[in-house]
């Protein structure tokens, strides 16, 4: 994948241009596309463009598009931002999962807990970032399973959303269940929210009986990490929340605290081991949409998406847009596209509690089924846009080198996917309208 998209898709990169830098821009267009008109006939395509469109801007809405609804492939999902934890069911969408993998790192490079040190308790902390779904009473009641990781993940490796995390744990790696209900807005808590999981006290023993072992082989080859994941099977239709953690907030840490006393200080101690940005975490990500008609009867018959098509982050569903005509255009040649605007409208019947993208992107695919940018992305936000429009209730993309390309003969069209920002770190989604209520703008020039 391209790399500033990449780091777009998942940390929404802001890139900025001023209008002065696209007015240079479109001048050193026409300046090309004038250049290249006196080497080609302007006879070409007459029945598309009338004679009289010599060096005048016109506007056109002569493309057909079609759309449909495909589901998204596994994303790289290790060493972001925010970890996501949860589960919710969506009365459109169905029931979305998420869990994951942190490691931890010792405070101390040796340790020394004293003699016959006796372990108290152990609090898991983690630090809240935000929600998405219901979190208040028993709609947002969440049950968790807490398993110690016991295969090696890399920091130097990747790690994808669709992975099995069982290649990571087994059921005997089990620690703990919590049933609890979150509080990320803090409104039970002073401070930063913070959600906390006291664990066994059994489990903070080994770390304790085990001090000579860490100190001679190393913290994490003790321990390599935790396993997170939701148990939710009590939850119906528009129950449950995807919770958001900062793992890796300096201000405010996550960690796991072992409390512990020894026979020389009657004074509680305490051991932490914190996750950092040295830590490796890993979200992974399940779709479980049975009983929902309305998806599955378009991923089995595309031609229902010209009417409906599905986004969803946590590599849930993307949109594949074509224009159908597009290279029908070829024959009008040389033209200069000014501006080459997508409109996709909401489907504002079905806005509900479940907040939509605040912008999503239109990419290709290459040859390895990889997502890579178009060149009216590289030209930043301001120009390409896909920011939505809560007005209006649409998302606009500006395309006009995408399709210059195309009727210059430089690209061949593969198609256009429809894809949220951020993917691997939110979990929002959208309903829009399909390609019959779409609108495709293009202005241009007829070049002499």
């Amino acid at each position: 994948m391209n790399s500033t998209l990449f780091n777009f898709l998942l940390m929404r990169k802001t890139i900025r241009f001023s209008a002065s830098f696209f007015k240079l821009l479109f001048i050193l267009l026409l300046f090309a596309v004038g250049l290249n008109a006196c080497k080609e006939s302007d006879t070409l395509g007459g029945n598309l463009l009338p004679a009289t469109d010599q060096s005048q801007f016109k506007l056109s809405a002569k493309f057909n598009l079609t759309s449909f609804t495909v589901k998204e492939d596994s994303i790289k999902s290790d060493d972001l931002s925010f970890s996501l934890l949860g589960s919710y069911v969506d009365p459109i969408f169905g029931k979305s999962t998420a869990s994951f993998i942190t490691q931890f790192v010792s405070t101390s490079n040796q340790l020394d807990f004293g003699p016959n040190a006796i372990a108290d308790s152990v609090v898991l902390s983690m630090t809240y970032s935000g929600y998405y779904g219901k979190i208040n009473k028993l709609d947002g009641l969440q049950k968790i399973r807490i398993y110690r990781v016991t295969t090696n993940v890399l920091k130097d490796s990747g790690y994808y959303s669709a992975e099995n995390p069982y290649k990571y744990v087994s059921e005997s790696d089990f620690i703990s269940e919590h049933v609890f209900l979150p509080d990320p807005t803090g409104k039970y808590q002073t401070g930063t929210p913070v959600q906390k999981f006291k664990l066994p006290v059994s489990f903070g023993q080994l770390f304790l009986d085990n001090q000579s072992n860490i100190n001679s082989t190393g913290f994490l080859n003790f321990f390599k990490g935790l396993y997170l994941k939701p148990e939710n099977n009590f939850q119906t239709s528009g129950n449950g929340a995807i919770l958001s953690f900062n793992l890796i907030n300096a201000a405010a840490p996550s960690k796991m605290t072992l409390y512990f006393h020894n026979d020389t200080s009657t004074v509680t101690q305490k051991f932490d081991m914190i996750i950092n940005s040295d830590c490796s975490r890993i979200n992974f990500f399940k779709h479980d949409r049975n009983g929902i008609p309305a998806i599955n009867n378009q991923l089995a018959d595309t031609t229902l998406g010209n009417s409906q098509i599905f986004v969803q982050n946590m590599a849930g569903l993307s949109s594949k847009i074509w224009f159908t005509n597009l290279e029908s255009w070829k024959d009008s040649m040389p033209l200069a596209i000014a501006k080459a605007e997508l409109v996709i409208p909401v489907e504002t019947s079905l806005i509900d509690i479940y907040g939509l993208q605040s912008r999503l992107i239109l990419v290709e695919k290459d040859e390895d089924g990889k997502y890579i940018a178009i060149p009216d992305f590289n030209l930043g936000d301001n120009y390409f846009n896909g920011n939505y429009n809560a007005v209006n209730h649409t998302y606009s993309f500006n395309l006009a080198l995408y399709v210059q390309e195309i009727l210059a003969g430089k690209r061949s069209q593969k198609g256009l996917y429809l894809v949220p920002t951020a993917s691997a770190i939110g979990a929002n989604r959208v309903v829009l309208k399909g390609s019959n209520y779409m609108k495709f703008n293009v202005t241009y020039t007829k070049i002499k």
